[in-house]
């Protein structure tokens, strides 16, 4: 750890905490990881240690490191100038894969990050409805904006009909900016026709994660996503899926086509650029047409829809598109999440994993998976005791698990189209070790 600290020491003179962005420190450690280099499912420490990536760049590295497609990309982007603030040809070809795994979307807009996106299409719809305030879900994630970042990870008061007591996630928000969010359980039909009943003719759009990975692997059920799509239509509020996470994680289409139920607007990033800084929203023409230059919503910006983002993406959706791709990942995720469910009960460790797609949470504490579609019910449950003891022992035994857990949800983890069935074979060993020392 001599080189390690000591790039913490020097980092410390210049970013808080030595590190560059809050997430990146890592309880275990004391500090952030500093990396030297990263390839397919491994990296390598600023000492040279190794390790296997089940973190995955917070989901966002769904094709590996340094994939050999996206490196052309980036060339390709060097060779034509790797300019911004310009449309091309290839921002059309964009378009259209996008729209093959994002099948709402009529209409799209591309930006830079997640938070940018659900910060638009909330802007979009309260355009579009005339109404001001917006719903969303105890526990679930929109980004870091005053606009939405409430209530994620926290357990607040809920009255008798499942309204949830609002409360920010950061301080430093304006007084205000509560009194434009609504918050409700999740996975609860009466709780949200109340809510939208309550504040009937208020509510601009309701916001969620068709599945929370945010809360380890919290899946929307499927009769009540059904649900919430009815009532919206029925209500005339703007339904936005949050497919930040979701986006590529199974079959073309994404989390909205696995439930058969299509939002009014979509939000997406992280593996859409592999690695590159991209995001877009997209959604019915009749909304989407409120933007600019059409419309009277600004939403622009000078790096969105940068030439060299917008030609790594497209390999990116290119290579998910092919035949196998979807194959792959499920024979890994397969026998990753059964391997891990055998070491569990192997150690008599009360615990499971929930996974769907290339994203999963492992349940420490939580015995029934049934549990799992309610919030609170696993933050009561959830043994964190256990949980800060696996993320020791993977950092010393090779294995990055980053330390993302909050104080009442499990941390998401992934694997990457990159990871080999000896990657799996070798990380299930080493978690045999580790389970067994934990369990003791």
């Amino acid at each position: 750890m001599k080189k390690l600290n000591y790039i913490h020491a020097e980092a410390s003179k210049y970013f808080v905490a030595g590190a560059s962005a809050g997430q990146r420190y890592n309880a275990p450690l004391g500090q952030p990881l500093y990396i030297s280099r990263a390839n397919g499912s491994r990296f390598w420490d600023a000492e040279g240690n190794e390790f296997i990536d089940f973190h995955t760049g917070a989901g966002a590295a769904l094709f590996g490191h340094n994939n050999p497609r996206i490196r052309e990309a980036i060339n390709q982007a060097l060779e034509l100038g790797f300019f911004m603030n310009f449309d091309t040809e290839h921002h059309t070809q964009l378009a259209k894969l996008l729209q093959h795994f994002f099948p709402s979307c009529e209409r799209m807009r591309l930006l830079n990050t997640g938070s940018e996106a659900t910060q638009a299409a909330i802007r979009l719809a309260r355009t579009y409805s005339g109404r001001d305030k917006v719903l969303r879900f105890e526990g679930h994630f929109h980004g870091m904006h005053e606009s939405i970042w409430f209530n994620h990870n926290m357990i607040s008061n809920v009255d008798a009909y499942g309204e949830v007591e609002t409360h920010p996630d950061s301080v430093g928000f304006p007084i205000n900016a509560k009194d434009g969010v609504v918050n409700v359980i999740f996975n609860n039909v009466d709780a949200f026709e109340h809510a939208l009943k309550k504040y009937k003719d208020k509510i601009a759009c309701v916001i969620l994660e068709p599945i929370s990975y945010n809360c380890g692997c919290l899946e929307a059920r499927g009769e009540y996503l059904r649900a919430v799509r009815e009532i919206c239509t029925r209500e005339n509020t703007v339904l936005v899926f949050d497919e930040v996470v979701t986006g590529l994680r199974m079959r073309p289409g994404s989390a909205q086509k696995y439930y058969g139920v299509l939002p009014d607007v979509t939000v997406m990033a992280k593996a859409i650029g592999g690695g590159m800084s991209i995001a877009a929203f997209g959604g019915k023409k009749e909304i989407m047409e409120h933007l600019n230059p059409i419309g009277k919503t600004a939403v622009s910006g000078t790096y969105s829809g940068a030439l060299m983002p917008v030609l790594a993406s497209v390999a990116c959706l290119t290579m998910a598109s092919e035949q196998g791709f979807y194959d792959r990942l499920e024979d890994t995720g397969n026998k990753l999440y059964a391997g891990i469910d055998d070491l569990l009960a192997k150690h008599k460790i009360a615990a499971h994993v929930r996974g769907l797609g290339a994203r999963f949470g492992i349940y420490f504490g939580v015995e029934n998976p049934e549990d799992d579609f309610d919030f609170r019910k696993v933050a009561v449950a959830e043994d964190k005791g256990t949980y800060k003891k696996f993320v020791t022992e993977c950092v010393k035994n090779g294995l990055w698990f980053h330390d993302t857990a909050g104080p009442v949800s499990p941390a998401h983890y992934g694997f990457t189209v990159a990871h080999t069935s000896h990657d799996i074979d070798d990380a299930l060993g080493r978690l045999d070790s580790i389970f067994a020392k934990i369990s003791r």
